[in-house]
C-alpha cells in the first residue's frame, strides 16, 4: 500500500516536472520533446514510472542516466538492480544492490531487494541474513521480505 502511495507521489512529481518543462523556453519558442529529463532525480522519476509499468529495459536506461549525472545515487543503483533482476539477470543485480548499500548502508529497500535476489537463486540462508538485518533495524521492509521468504519456503514444501 505504501509503495502504491509512493508511486502515485512519484508520478505526480514527474508530471509536474514535465509539465513545467513543456511551456516553452521563455523566448517565444517551444520546448523540444527530445530534451527529456535534465537532472538525476528527473531521470530517476521517469525510470521509476517505467519500472512500475514493467518496462524494465527502458527503466534501466533511465536509472543509468540518473547515475551518470549523480554517481552516488544509491536509490538509482537499487532500482537498476531491481530492473536487472526483473529482466532475468539476478547475478548482475547483486553488483547494483551492493553499490547501493555501500553508498547507503542502512538502505532498507536495497536490503529487501538483495534478499529477494538471493531467494530467486534459491539461497534461503542469505535471504534470511538480509531479513535479520532489517528486523534488527526495526524496518517495515523486514515484514515484506519475511513474506517473500515464507512464500519461498512454502513453494519448497
Amino acid at each position: 500500500m505504501k509503495r502504491n502511495i509512493f508511486f502515485a507521489v512519484a508520478l505526480l512529481a514527474a508530471g509536474t516536472v514535465f509539465a513545467a518543462g513543456t511551456h516553452g523556453d521563455g523566448g517565444g519558442g517551444t520546448a523540444s520533446k527530445s530534451t527529456g529529463p535534465s537532472s538525476a532525480s528527473d531521470w530517476y522519476n521517469v525510470g521509476y514510472s517505467a519500472s512500475n509499468a514493467g518496462k524494465y529495459q527502458e527503466a534501466a536506461t533511465d536509472f543509468q542516466n540518473a547515475i551518470s549525472l549523480k554517481s552516488d545515487y544509491a536509490e538509482a543503483y537499487n532500482m537498476l538492480g531491481f530492473c536487472t533482476r526483473k529482466m532475468g539477470n539476478v547475478n548482475g543485480a547483486f553488483a547494483y544492490y551492493e553499490t547501493a548499500l555501500k553508498l547507503k548502508p542502512n538502505f532498507p529497500e536495497a536490503r529487501e531487494y538483495y534478499g529477494e535476489a538471493y531467494l530467486q537463486l534459491g539461497n534461503l540462508a542469505k535471504a534470511v541474513q538480509q531479513y535479520i538485518i532489517l528486523e534488527k533495524a526495526g524496518n517495515k521492509n523486514a515484514r515484506e521480505l519475511l513474506e517473500k521468504i515464507a512464500d519461498f519456503v512454502n513453494q519448497q514444501s
